[in-house]
């Protein structure tokens, strides 16, 4: 008897249940004994009986793989929609602990020591440990090294709430509570120095469907100038301007990925109580999937737009690093065909 029912992620899945053999069959061969009258009848009709089962269970059992081999592959495999960012970290088992523990994150993958993936709502955070293709020097030996100030900003419900609890299980903070029109925001450190903000969103700001949430998948870039920045999102990288504040910051957006672009001025650009100031630049970076590398970065090349290294190729496919008219970091991949 062959089973079918729908599993949770839209795909079938087929259960074939083997009673008893059927009379008439011989279980060496599933080859029918003859007999004669009424009962060969009957067992031309079982003969009949068995062909339609076996026919229904190569049918299912056909269906069920390939739907499954297509499902797998959605759920898993990032595209040019997913909201992913790499960070450079030196232990991957400490990041993970980090991320999974103290902000919440889900690990979905992790390869030894090499690197790791988690994620938290839209958000896939890869972690590059060493050795991991992502975290190669580049040509002229500068090593990829963790810190800077392009970051991940986690949206939380009670700011105050979270700090106190991060505080207390011992978590770095690089300032205070920052307030300006969006909302008020704070920057914390991961064990490799990593920046991540906290940002809790006013009252009085926009609905849920309009407005980012807990789900969000959101980076800060730090930029010099606005409008060159959105011109280069949107006609370079097709992105899409959500909203721009003048020359304060603009958030562009690229399927589920939100970029925020910080100009002087705005609340997310402000110097540290120790003076240092947020600049562009470092190693952290987000990564756009695409379909065809090449083509890419000739079209890149034609309109000037600088690169960082050649193409690094590893497991998971192949990678290029350029860069926005402030200097921050863009990674390109092609997931690899297998």
């Amino acid at each position: 008897m062959v089973k079918r029912w729908h599993t949770a992620r839209g795909g079938w899945r087929s259960v074939v249940r083997c009673g008893a053999y059927p009379r008439g069959l011989d279980r060496r061969g599933f080859q029918f004994v003859q007999y004669g009258g009424a009962r060969g009848q009957q067992d031309r009709r079982m003969k009949i009986i068995v062909k339609i089962i076996l026919i229904l269970v190569i049918l299912s059992l056909g269906g069920c793989m390939s739907r499954t081999t297509g499902s797998t592959s959605a759920m898993e495999g990032p595209n040019a929609t997913a909201a992913v960012v790499r960070y450079q970290v030196t232990d991957v088992d400490r990041a993970v602990r980090f991320y999974t523990e103290r902000l919440g994150f889900t690990l979905d993958l992790q390869a030894g020591t090499a690197f790791a993936t988690v994620s938290r709502g839209d958000l896939r955070l890869l972690l590059s440990g060493p050795g991991s293709s992502g975290a190669r020097p580049m040509p002229d030996g500068r090593a990829q090294v963790a810190g800077g100030w392009n970051r991940i900003v986690l949206y939380v419900d009670d700011l105050a709430a979270i700090i106190e609890r991060l505080r207390a299980a011992g978590t770095p903070f690089r300032n205070d509570i920052e307030s300006g029109v969006g909302g008020a925001q704070i920057q914390l450190e991961d064990p490799d120095g990593n920046p991540v903000e906290l940002h809790q969103s006013p009252e009085e700001s926009t609905s849920a469907a309009e407005g980012p949430d807990a789900n969000s998948a959101v980076v800060r870039y730090q930029n010099t100038d606005i409008d060159r920045a959105v011109r280069f999102y949107t006609e370079q990288l097709g992105f899409t301007l959500d909203l721009q504040s003048g020359t304060a910051f603009a958030t562009v957006s690229r399927g589920d990925l939100r970029l925020l672009l910080s100009g002087p001025g705005s609340s997310g650009a402000r110097p540290m109580p120790d003076g240092s100031a947020q600049v562009a630049g470092g190693w952290n970076r987000i990564v756009l999937y695409v379909d065809d590398l090449a083509a890419i970065i000739e079209r890149l090349r034609a309109a000037g737009t600088p690169f960082r290294n050649d193409i690094e190729r590893g497991v998971g496919g192949a990678q290029i690093q350029l860069e926005d008219p402030d200097g921050n970091p863009i990674e390109l991949h092609e997931p690899s065909a297998g």
